[in-house]
């Protein structure tokens, strides 16, 4: 008998059926990773499961007893604990004080709590002080905090909700270290991830789900990456090599100065897409960065970019890595979202121009192909890659000569991925300028023109179109270095 067993689940939001009668078994012991699009399911079937929403319809047992989940408090206490992708960690607070959240009392020794927290970290494998405050620590060194907060509830069933999103490759390889562990101890983990060579890596079974249904669940080892990406999307998909289209314009030059870096000089010319490639620290993200005004000291064709309202007024414009903080305002319509950069071109005389609003909003909604195709929807129900559309929209609207994006398809899944680089050939077509940061090789080698390779704060190689996965790997680590 499976440990967690959950039947015919069903969850609507007004008009759409978000799970349509899913069932899901979990083993103790196993790692089952749960796999689709965006809008698929998926992060609604595991808030069912940790008591963060209430199902329609559907049942779970654990251990063969049912469970009525009505809170979030009342999953954890059973022994279901969820670590989401959006850090749930207060930042004010200290390591050991967020690894004892809930669990305070009125007066605290906090000697005893530092202590208790250094065991549970050293058992982790983890090098961080439990004295540090949580904002001082960089995104991949909180995950893993908020990592070890579930792991420290000595949790029956574990899930993981993209949880490698803002982790380097040795911080990766730390959390795959403790989820075999929980493996070990007969702890049930599901496991959600776009990323296939995760799955492919860590789990025992993959379930597929698409549009609300579940479409199939199988060993691991009777499914090839390509066979996964077919069941969630129904249809074959290829990995997506653009062709190069780079014209001779000059467009400008970035030329940056920002601690850490190395100065730099970037010319780019119209319709070109160029990469930033390295490692976490290796400076791609810093001088990414330092070109929109946000650090440093940047020129842009002889102009100083001071801050980001510089780098907007001469036609540049960041889609940051992390859309829901840095990207979109949540809890505002799609169309108030998309309008924000833009909203004195669309005042008269200190008035909203509300029909040439919803003419902007609309005209976007259509070009991106944005689902559901409702502008009045709050940006905080759409799905990843939609949300991630809906940035676009925001940084188009400014009619801007050169976009700059940070890892521009994290946490996107395979068929919302091919529209948005299909989106930005398109951009790029039409004579913008993109530099695009990202840490995935295989986007990189099909997207860019041209890649530039950090390690160090400084660039170390130059790359041109055509693009070898290999060759840009051996750069990016070292092991290749001329």
């Amino acid at each position: 008998m499976a440990l967690l067993e959950m039947r015919d689940v069903r969850k609507r939001f007004g008009g759409v059926e978000a799970l349509r009668g899913v069932d899901l078994d979990l083993e103790a012991g196993e790692v089952h990773a749960l796999v689709g699009e965006n809008g698929a399911g998926k992060s609604t079937l595991m808030k069912v499961l940790s008591g963060a929403l209430a199902p329609d319809a559907g049942s779970v047992r654990l251990g063969g007893a049912p469970l009525r989940l009505r809170s979030v408090t009342e999953a954890q206490r059973a022994g279901i604990v969820m670590v989401y992708q959006e850090l749930t960690l207060v930042p004010d607070l200290s390591v050991a004080e967020n690894l004892a959240l809930g669990k305070l009392p009125p007066l605290v020794a906090y000697g005893r709590l530092r202590a208790r927290a250094r065991e549970l970290l050293a058992q982790m494998g983890l090098q961080i002080a439990p004295e540090a405050l949580v904002r001082s620590l960089g995104a991949g060194e909180q995950q893993l905090v908020a990592v070890a907060r579930a792991f420290a509830q000595r949790a029956r069933v574990m899930v993981f909700d993209e949880p490698t999103a803002t982790l380097s490759a040795a911080e990766v390889e730390q959390l795959f270290r403790l989820i075999r562990r929980l493996r070990e101890e007969r702890v049930a983990v599901a496991y959600i991830s776009h990323r296939l060579e995760e799955i492919f890596e860590l789990a025992d079974r993959v379930t597929v789900l698409r549009d609300g249904a579940r479409v199939a669940t199988a060993a691991r080892a009777e499914l090839t990456p390509a066979q996964v990406v077919e069941l969630m999307v129904g249809r074959e998909v290829h990995a997506y090599q653009r062709t190069p289209h780079r014209l001779e314009e000059h467009l400008g030059t970035f030329e940056v100065e920002a601690p850490g870096l190395a100065p730099l000089s970037l010319e780019l010319r119209r319709g070109e897409v160029v990469g930033l490639a390295g490692v976490v620290g290796s400076g791609r993200t810093e001088a990414l960065e330092a070109m929109f005004g946000l650090r440093g000291a940047a020129r842009w064709q002889g102009r100083t970019l001071h801050r980001p309202a510089d780098a907007l007024a001469r036609g540049v414009f960041l889609v940051p890595a992390d859309r829901k903080s840095q990207g979109l305002v949540l809890g505002l319509a799609a169309r108030e979202n998309v309008v924000l950069s833009v909203l004195r071109r669309l005042q008269r005389l200190g008035v909203m121009r509300r029909r040439e609003e919803r003419r902007l909003a609309d005209g976007w909604f259509g070009r991106l192909s944005v689902r559901p195709p409702d502008p009045e929807r709050p940006a905080g129900t759409f799905s990843g890659g939609n949300q991630q559309k809906l940035v676009l929209a925001k940084g188009l609207a400014t009619a801007p000569a050169v976009l700059l994006l940070e890892e521009p398809t994290r946490g996107v899944d395979v068929a919302t991925r091919q529209e948005l680089y299909a989106l930005l050939d398109g951009l790029a077509r039409e004579g913008l300028g993109l530099v695009v940061s990202s840490s995935d090789t295989g986007e990189l080698c099909g997207l860019c023109d041209r890649l530039l390779v950090f390690r160090g704060g400084r660039i170390v190689g130059e790359l041109q179109a055509p693009l070898a996965r290999e060759e840009v790997v051996a750069r990016v680590t070292g092991a290749q270095v001329a």
